[in-house]
């Protein structure tokens, strides 16, 4: 019995020093964005990645639901540019 407590403790404890140390999410902007609802009242989604996964993320919902572009999305610019060698001749 001692010894299912004392386990049951080391894991209570793994996990606890796991969850604490795990970073934040942060929400994902895609560049599409599913809108669903009436005029004055609608929900968006804009994590889609594909116009593809934008409709299959709709369908069903009703007449009131579009896919359009994302106006806050902007394309991953964090890549550093390629340097090259200069060659001169």
């Amino acid at each position: 019995m001692r010894t299912v407590i004392k386990l049951t403790a080391l894991v209570s404890a793994i996990a606890m020093v796991l969850l604490v140390g795990a970073p934040a999410s942060h929400a994902y902007e895609g560049p599409w964005c599913a809108r669903s609802g009436g005029s004055n009242d609608y929900v968006e989604n804009c994590s889609m990645r594909s116009f593809e996964m934008c409709l299959n993320e709709i369908s069903g919902t009703g007449g009131g639901a579009i896919c359009s572009p994302n106006p806050r999305y902007h394309a991953d610019s964090a890549r550093p540019p390629v340097r090259r060698k200069y060659r001169g001749r």
